[in-house]
């Protein structure tokens, strides 16, 4: 079946989705542009935790001005949409892989530091703690040995979910003209490149595309819940 010319094409045997409007294979660029989104994912939520989970535990721990300021600080970062700040930082860094998945970490730095902040709160109180304290251990010998273990339980339902709202954000960067170069194979850019074509008859090579996000944040959102009931059962208990 032909739509515009000779260059886009619905399934055949040697494209299973298709060809866009110059005639590129869409299901290349959908497992090319999934390898693209991982990468994104994982270079943003592993940095955003290494950065936000130590500067939350040692805050929590510390308390008075210091961690006023930097509670100050990430609350700031927060209140800023998530989309708009990291399209921000992607036009200051510019195009490439690694630029695009360091803009989306700032989205995320302060929720690891809220959400570890919040854990040391309550951990720090106990009573185990209290004899640390009162052995004489030192304050980084607490912080490693008996708060971050007790807290970073709490850390993989976040990195689940955190990791599932990273994919929306990248390809929202994409389709709006912020994330990657057009020669980067990119489920945002593919959106936005099938989107302009639907009038034409062209609606695989952006529904394929728009169905990997959707698909890929699900599955993130489902593994999260499902670390949640795990690492938290008397939560599924109530639920049932």
């Amino acid at each position: 079946m032909d739509y515009v010319g000779a260059t886009a094409e619905w399934q055949s045997f040697w494209h299973l989705m298709g060809t866009d409007a110059i005639g590129r294979d869409v299901f290349s660029r959908v497992l090319y542009g999934t390898r693209t989104s991982l990468v994104i994912m994982v270079i943003a939520v592993t940095v955003a935790f290494f950065a936000g989970f130590p500067i939350g535990l040692y805050s929590g721990y510390r308390g008075g001005r210091f961690d006023q300021v930097l509670v100050l600080v990430m609350d700031s970062l927060y209140a800023f949409p998530g989309l708009l700040f990291a399209g921000l930082i992607a036009v200051l860094l510019g195009k490439g892989v690694v630029n695009i998945a360091l803009a989306i970490t700032v989205i995320y730095i302060p929720l690891y530091f809220r959400v570890t902040r919040a854990q040391v709160l309550s951990v720090r109180e106990e009573l185990f703690v209290e004899a640390a304290r009162a052995l004489g251990a030192k304050r980084s010998h607490i912080i490693a040995r008996y708060i971050a273990m007790n807290v970073v339980i709490a850390v993989p339902v976040i990195f689940a979910l955190s990791a599932a709202d990273a994919i929306l954000t990248a390809a929202g960067l994409s389709y709006l003209g912020l994330g990657l170069s057009g020669d980067i194979p990119d489920w945002g850019l593919d959106l936005s490149a099938g989107a302009a074509r639907i009038d034409n008859g062209i609606w695989w090579s952006s529904v394929f595309p728009g169905l990997a996000i959707v698909l890929l944040t699900i599955g993130l959102s489902f593994l999260g819940e499902g670390l949640n009931d795990i690492i938290n059962p008397l939560l599924k208990k109530e639920r049932s």
